[in-house]
């Protein structure tokens, strides 16, 4: 009878052990159920982050690379400006500007990006003969002597002239000088500044030249 109250007692016991075990397992799968989604969270919101820093970075940066090529591009005019003034003489009243400054090769119309550094150049003669009656503005087109491939124009003398006509109709629609206060003539490539006899004397040869004639008067 006490055998058998012991293999009893020892059988309700270990009854109640797996009971246990069996509860301690369903709450720790009840905790691995919450952890798991928990986890997927936390890994969810590590790559929005990474996400949103490189994101953040990439705008940062992009701006700061487009300030400085606002920057840069802003100097470079200047810096044209700077050279062009620099070819200013004094006596006699020139301006030459390179013509691949304002024009495609064989073409005659201004390239846009030229267009801020024609009105500077403008406004600068404007300063320089200001109150002073008796200007003339003269625009001449410049060539090299190596024959135009271009279909538009049959001669560097059509091209070099309708380069001038494009700087005087610029000056005119935007108010810089008045129509009977300019001219509009093209050499080609006969009154070269030096030989055409290499590659860097040709590129001085294609310019345009803005004359200031003092005392001009119509015959």
């Amino acid at each position: 009878m006490i055998t058998e109250d012991i293999l009893a007692s020892n059988l309700h016991s270990k009854q109640s052990r797996i009971q246990d075990l069996s509860d301690e397992a369903n709450e720790n799968q009840n905790l691995l159920d919450v952890m798991i989604p928990y986890a997927d969270l936390m890994t969810l919101l590590l790559v929005f982050f990474v996400f949103f820093y490189v994101t953040t970075d990439y705008e940062k940066n992009r701006k700061i690379i487009k300030q400085n090529e606002q920057i840069v591009e802003q100097n470079q005019r200047l810096m044209e400006l700077a050279i062009l003034d620099s070819l200013l003489d004094v006596n006699e009243q020139v301006i030459i500007i390179p013509s691949e400054v304002l024009f495609s090769t064989g073409e005659a119309l201004l390239k846009w990006e030229s267009l801020h550094t024609l009105a500077q150049v403008a406004r600068n003669i404007q300063g320089r003969i200001k109150g002073e009656p008796g200007w003339q503005v003269r625009v001449e087109g410049h060539t090299d002597n190596i024959p135009i491939l271009s279909g538009d124009f049959a001669s560097n003398w059509e091209l070099s002239s309708a380069r001038a006509l494009n700087v005087v109709r610029f000056f005119m629609d935007n108010n810089f000088f008045p129509p009977e206060q300019m001219q509009a003539m093209g050499y080609g490539e006969f009154k070269p500044l030096v030989l055409n006899n290499t590659q860097a004397n040709r590129k001085k040869n294609r310019r345009v030249e803005i004359r200031l004639i003092k005392n001009f008067r119509r015959d």
